[in-house]
């Protein structure tokens, strides 16, 4: 124990100094005794110099070389000689040490809160006993809730967007300074009428960077018509590739093959294939071949077939636009079923079997079976589309298996048996799934009698493009495609209205990227002369936002900043394991490192 008066290690305020001192292996014990001569009273603010008695707190203050600091105050308290103070007696403050009534020190608040910021309330209760604090997780939330928010400053320069605070079902606003790159505020909606009230209170803002959301472009009207829209150019790319995407739905006959690689290496002792074996396989590929060569040339005479294939899109585009996206997407997903089924047809009037049908357009057996077995088309059945969770009927009898399994017996058609017996109403594919998981917990046991075949080494199979992967191929410049990309872009341009449609999806995007807003409008016309239901709606859609369009096409702002500001709440919100409400959720990401 050893007496001080100031120390530079731990600075006190004037008017502070400290007393004894007692150190342990892992604690520092700091009297700190009030030599004021006077305090102010909290009630009136007079300040009195009759001591009334004196008293101790014990304070926790910032770790000192390894070891927990603890101060013990040794304050005063005062009697207030002011006749109407209702306070009589009144204990002196020490504001810049400590807060009233608080068991922590300025100090160590001050860091146990960026602590708090940068890590989870969780962890952080784990991390601060290292670091020689201690603090539960409730009470560092409560600190964090006491954060005040950022002074307001003026913007410029808004950028606004959306966020998920329960994706599907709850949605909230984030407000970014796009000038200075910094996060202004969090909105419990995402609606006109929860944006407008904080709109009205920056009058100052002369551009709103936002994305095709049609609440925003609303408030944005209503509050402040003098400040200019700008429309995200990263979103109108992207609602151009969704049009494209359903475009090329429609498409499917026209996209290019390509082959489908497996993502495992084959092993050498794989690749010797039997006589026998290559003759049949070669036999079934050519067959597939030549039925996929038949279908390709019939698909490619009816894309362009002369003066009639026009008539025919000109007569499926106005059937298109009638029907509502729900019915839109339903006939295209059938569409595309049809089409494999007539594919089925034709491999199956080609001499090829179910099984071999099966592997080659990667379709299973059961459905194979089921369109030759069909007189017509097998149309789906009307349903909700919602499964019904119900109990298993193995789950009765896991116990009972459990068991068997323990007691060495492994075999699934013995424990089938015995299970029917104790009134199991399965299959038995489902109690071999189930045997399936147990059986790889056992160690591996040597295999026993004639050395396995060598297998078959499948044949690359080939499949088409899908529609999501040719709508990026029309929207990419050609100087970023791979050869292989390239190619298949030239086989899609050999359809005339595909052709017309990338023609178009690139000027698109090269008016964005080259702000040339004095383009948009001749685009637009000769997008809606083309005739393409998708890319109608796409026009529609850029006509009802033309002026914030036509800013993103010349203006220098973009919200990709706001974006950005996006991802990092995402972290955030993973960082809180998603338990953060919007006040906690504002104040991370308003004041996070």
């Amino acid at each position: 124990m050893m007496a001080m008066e100031r120390s530079p290690f731990l600075p006190l305020p004037q008017g502070m100094g400290i007393g004894q001192i007692e150190m342990t292996p892992t604690q520092l014990t700091v009297e700190v005794i009030s030599t004021q001569p006077s305090a102010c009273c909290p009630g009136c603010g007079i300040h009195s110099e009759s001591v009334h008695c004196q008293y101790q707190r014990t304070v926790h203050d910032v770790p000192c070389g390894g070891r927990k600091v603890v101060l013990r105050l040794c304050v005063r308290k005062f009697f207030c000689r002011n006749a109407p103070c209702p306070c009589k007696v009144f204990a002196e403050r020490l504001p810049d040490l400590v807060q009233p009534w608080a068991r922590v020190s300025n100090r160590l608040l001050e860091e146990l809160k960026a602590i708090g910021l940068a890590a989870s309330a969780e962890v952080s209760e784990r991390l601060t006993p290292r670091l020689g604090m201690k603090v539960k997780a409730p009470t560092l939330l409560r600190y964090l809730r006491t954060i005040p928010p950022p002074a307001k400053t003026n913007v410029t320069v808004l950028g606004i967007d959306d966020f998920a605070l329960r994706p599907g079902d709850t949605y909230g606003t984030i407000l970014i300074n796009i000038e200075t790159g910094k996060p202004l505020d969090l909105l419990p909606d995402r609606t006109a009428e929860a944006v407008m009230p904080w709109l009205s209170t920056h009058p100052e803002i002369q551009v709103v960077s936002r994305d095709r959301a049609s609440a925003f472009a609303e408030a944005v009207s209503r509050v402040l018509p003098h400040a200019t829209q700008v429309a995200d150019r990263y979103h109108l790319v992207q609602n151009l590739r969704d049009h494209l995407q359903q475009f090329l739905d429609r498409k499917r006959t026209c996209l290019p093959e390509v082959e489908d690689i497996p993502l495992t290496e084959r092993s050498g002792n794989t690749q010797g294939l039997g006589d026998a074996h290559s003759d049949q396989t070669s036999t079934v590929l050519s067959r597939a071949e030549a039925v996929d060569s038949q279908t390709e040339e019939t698909s490619q005479s009816e894309a362009l077939g002369g003066a009639e294939a026009p008539k025919t899109t000109m007569k499926q585009e106005p059937e298109l636009a009638c029907l509502t996206y729900a019915e839109r997407k339903k006939k295209i997903s059938r569409d595309k079923r049809y089409a494999r089924y007539e594919h089925v047809l034709a491999l199956h009037q080609a001499g090829i079997g179910q099984r071999a049908i099966a592997r080659e357009i990667h379709m299973s057996r059961r459905i194979v079976h089921r369109y030759l077995s069909a007189e017509i088309f097998p149309e789906r059945a009307p349903g909700s589309g919602v499964r019904s969770r119900g109990r298993s009927k193995l789950a009765p009898h896991l116990a009972y298996l459990q068991e068997r399994w323990n007691a060495g017996e492994h075999t699934c058609s013995h424990l089938f048996r015995e299970i029917k017996q104790h009134g199991y109403s399965g299959s038995e594919s489902l109690l071999r799934h189930v045997l399936g998981e147990w059986r790889t917990e056992l160690p591996p046991q040597p295999r026993q009698g004639p050395p396995r075949k060598q297998r078959l080494a499948p044949k690359p199979r080939k499949r088409r493009l899908s529609s999501r992967g040719a709508s990026f191929l029309m929207i990419l410049p050609p100087s970023k495609l791979t050869k292989v990309q390239q190619q298949q872009g030239a086989q899609m341009n050999r359809n005339e209205e595909l052709r017309a449609v990338y023609t178009l999806s690139q000027e698109f995007v090269r008016m964005l990227k080259e702000r040339h807003a004095e383009a948009l409008d001749s685009w637009l016309k000769r997008a809606k002369a083309c005739h393409v239901t998708e890319l109608t709606s796409f026009v529609n859609g850029i006509r009802r936002d033309y002026a914030a369009v036509r800013a993103a096409c010349s203006s220098e702002w973009s919200n990709g900043i706001t974006e950005g500001h996006v991802n990092r709440l995402k972290f955030l919100k993973r960082q809180m394991f998603g338990r953060a409400h919007l006040d906690l959720l504002r104040v991370k990401v308003l004041h996070a490192v």
